[in-house]
């Protein structure tokens, strides 16, 4: 086997420095350089500081990396011995947190240059090795100008994301809570959305309330604006499926519907044994229920696992402003009790699942598990048709698919981008679910919830969202009278 020649040298005056010194061996290894390591004290073994630097160029070293600290010689001593660059790197100490280190590093004589890096800089030690090794290798060159690309995205990634929290704050006094347009038509409040009724249409003004548990717990920045847009989103690419009750979009936080009579119950779809509210399978399952919506589950599954198939698990869908939750249903129940006539029930099963489907399907190729999601309902003119909304964060769950194997393996939650971040938060840290006055909403999980809405759009959608200045009533009811609704 061919063996390859090290052109760097990491030496370093005891072996305790290494834990420092490796991030040097990484910078190199990073770049496909390759290095030997080992301890030369200027001190302690004179001789061999003077054979290590008066053979290393016969050896193939081209750079070398010394590091020390205290006294901290031995880049100099190498560098008096050798005429290959040498690259100090201070070593920091318990007596002067290596400020001795450093000065000892850098205070050579005129003719003896150390380029001496940062007190345990042993990263930039190891990239300005390449930097030099670059000078006549284009290769090389290529490979230190996509890390510098790397490390500009870096920082521009930190600088949107403080901007994108800047904007959050700035926007929290001004969330749209509510909103009242005289003259618009009647008006009736949901969860999440304001709404109208003018004629044969329904004026779903999407605002920033943030429910859970059934309940309003908070109101999060440019939420309602995701929610309308995905709902759009996904209206468009699952219309052959199924109708939906979408007409227009005059605004972001605003689409024109057709009116609907919403039917009496919600289809739950449900790929995965999870959940933490009490209409959830895990939450029953976890309390010993083996037949659950009158599906029989087997024994011994865990938390957050993959079921065989995707189930379906129908609720009630109580009237807004009843105060009643939602209650579980089982098939035999909506058709035994004529909640839904059979025939249409059968068609929102089918609908249900072809939609999970697909929307698992696209979901996939963007990076991301949709784990469940509600779909409602309506009848128009005889017709079923989609409405409310679809695969968003309120109505879905979603995972990160790259790391739900290892973390499911491991016992640990999945990373989402769904309410269930702020269930389990509820839950777990605040012994809230759904029972009483909530908690009030801390700024930094007003914070956290804003921008997982809006990585949740980007991903999904595969756009950047566009964020807007609050407030935003006016805008909407401007945006309203150009619709000339």
């Amino acid at each position: 086997m061919k063996t390859i020649k090290a052109l760097v040298a990491i030496i370093m005056g005891s072996d305790s420095d290494f834990p420092i010194m490796k991030e040097a061996c990484v910078a190199l290894k990073s770049f496909g350089i390759s290095y030997e390591i080992t301890v030369v004290s200027a001190h302690r073994t004179p001789d061999r500081a003077f054979e290590f630097a008066k053979n290393a160029p016969s050896r193939g070293i081209q750079v070398i990396i010394a590091a020390a600290g205290g006294a901290a010689h031995l880049a100099g001593v190498i560098a008096g011995l050798s005429t290959m660059p040498v690259i100090g790197v201070p070593i920091k100490t318990k007596t002067l947190g290596g400020a001795d280190s450093l000065y000892s590093t850098v205070q050579m004589p005129p003719g003896v240059p150390v380029a001496t890096v940062a007190i345990n800089g042993a990263q930039n030690a190891g990239i300005l090795a390449v930097q030099i090794l670059a000078v006549g290798d284009k290769t090389l060159q290529k490979k230190l100008k996509d890390y510098k690309k790397k490390l500009e995205k870096k920082v521009l990634k930190k600088a949107q994301n403080l901007e994108i929290t800047d904007k959050i704050v700035k926007a929290i006094p001004y969330v749209l809570k509510s909103i009242d347009i005289p003259g618009l038509g009647k008006k009736k409040q949901g969860k999440v959305r304001d709404i109208y009724f003018k004629g044969d249409k329904r004026i779903l003004i999407t605002t920033d309330r943030q429910s859970a548990f059934d309940v309003i717990l908070g109101h999060i920045p440019f939420k309602g604006a995701v929610l309308n847009m995905l709902s759009e989103f996904w209206f468009k690419k699952t219309k052959k499926i199924v109708p939906n009750h979408m007409i227009s979009v005059p605004d972001t936080n605003v689409m024109i519907t057709q009116n609907c009579k919403p039917t009496a119950v919600e289809m739950i779809v449900r790929g995965y044994m999870t959940g933490v509210t009490k209409t959830s399978i895990w939450y029953s399952y976890e309390k010993g229920e083996r037949t659950i919506y009158g599906i029989k589950f087997p024994e011994g599954l865990k938390k957050n696992q993959k079921l065989p198939r995707p189930i379906l698990t129908p609720t009630t869908h109580p009237e807004v402003g009843s105060g009643l939750h939602d209650e579980r249903l089982t098939r035999e129940q909506i058709i035994e009790n004529k909640i839904i006539d059979e025939k249409s029930y059968k068609q929102m099963e089918k609908t249900a699942l072809t939609l999970f489907d697909f929307g698992s399907k696209w979901c996939k190729k963007h990076g991301l598990i949709l784990v469940d999601t509600k779909y409602e309902f309506g009848i128009y003119n005889g017709k079923l048709m989609l409405i409310d909304e679809i695969h968003t964060p309120d109505s879905s769950r979603f995972w990160i698919a790259d790391t739900y194997e290892e973390r499911f393996q491991k016992g640990e939650e999945p990373e989402n981008f769904d309410k269930e971040f702020l269930r389990l938060r509820y839950a777990n840290e605040l012994g809230y679910r759904g029972d009483g006055t909530p908690p009030k909403m801390p700024e930094d999980l007003i914070i956290d919830l804003a921008k997982r809405y809006i990585r949740v759009y980007e991903k999904i959608s595969g756009e950047t969202f566009k964020m807007f200045e609050y407030p935003i009533k006016e805008r909407i009811i401007r945006n309203l009278k150009s619709a000339r609704i």
